[in-house]
């Protein structure tokens, strides 16, 4: 049996690497054409990071602190 010593299977293009339109059109884009993220509020940072990483920190007060924050962006919206 003859076993390559070199695949390319990691080295092979994907068809959709090179589609012409990859990036968003739309929205507001900086000087190098990336597209801008609109900002959003404190509050919702703050419960994204609570829930991203809740590693480090005590679990029923990361909870808690995730309840008041999705209370207190549910009554804003």
């Amino acid at each position: 049996m003859l076993v390559p010593k070199f695949s390319n299977r990691y080295h092979q293009v994907m068809p959709h690497e090179f589609d012409p339109c990859e990036a968003p059109v739309e929205g507001e884009v900086d000087k190098w054409g990336f597209t801008i993220k609109p900002s959003i509020s404190d509050d919702r940072l703050i419960l994204m990071c609570l829930k991203n990483a809740p590693c480090g920190s005590d679990r029923k007060q990361a909870i808690e602190l995730i309840k008041i924050y999705e209370d207190k962006i549910n009554d804003v919206s």
